[in-house]
């Protein structure tokens, strides 16, 4: 899953750089800030097992 993500997060970036039209740069870019921010709450929640 986190593999897929920078896979996309990758091609943003290189739509951002290569492409002229700008609804296709921000609607990829909010799929990406998407994607990211649903990973990061995925993770957010995960218990830490820890023992010190």
């Amino acid at each position: 899953m986190d593999t897929l993500i920078f896979g996309i997060l990758l091609a943003v970036s290189l739509l951002i750089i290569f492409s002229k039209s700008r609804w296709l740069v921000l609607g990829s870019w909010a799929v990406g800030a998407i994607a990211t921010l649903g990973l990061f709450a995925y993770h957010a929640n995960d218990v830490l097992d820890l023992s010190f």
